[in-house]
């Protein structure tokens, strides 16, 4: 059976010499955290990746049915309109049981003196078993093809690729 260490002072007095102090520990171990939290932020930029929207000659329109796969897997995506550049999507995947809700924000664009809605819409996700995120949606000129990216934390690391299905 290993030895046991502590760290811990014995009761009624302070830590002999060469072991450390819980305080000393703690910060220690504190700065060794918010490090890696800082560096795992800086790796993974959440949103670098991201193309810019652009405007086309007529607003786009999410909204529809459309097929083709998250990460590899097989799926539909239906997304409808809630409002003027807003919509709630629903993704069920076929060869591997995944569910996926979105809510996208498409994003307007200025061209000249006025706006527009955008190529771009950015969306959250969650699975209904804890997993949440974040990712991009483009759609093409003709509003027959979106691609984009999702992942959790900042990791945008699955690929979406979908054709409308109407």
């Amino acid at each position: 059976m290993p030895a046991s260490v502590s760290i811990l002072p014995p009761p009624g007095g302070a830590a002999p010499r060469g072991r450390p102090r819980m305080r000393s520990v703690l910060r220690w171990c504190s700065a060794g955290l918010l490090a890696m939290g800082v560096a795992c932020k800086v790796e993974g930029m959440p949103m670098a990746s991201v193309p810019p929207a652009e405007a086309y000659d007529l607003p786009s329109d999410f909204a529809g049915r459309w097929r083709g796969e998250v990460n590899g897997q097989m799926g539909t995506l239906r997304i409808d309109a809630l409002g003027e550049g807003r919509y709630r999507g629903l993704y069920d995947g076929q060869e591997v049981p995944i569910d996926y809700v979105l809510l996208l924000q498409q994003d307007t664009v200025t061209v000249g003196q006025s706006e527009m809605l955008g190529n771009r819409a950015l969306f959250t996700w969650q699975d209904g078993h804890g997993g949440r995120g974040e990712g991009w949606m483009l759609i093409d000129r003709e509003g027959s093809a979106l691609t984009g990216e999702s992942g959790e934390q900042g990791d945008l690391d699955r690929q979406w690729a979908f054709i409308r299905a109407e």
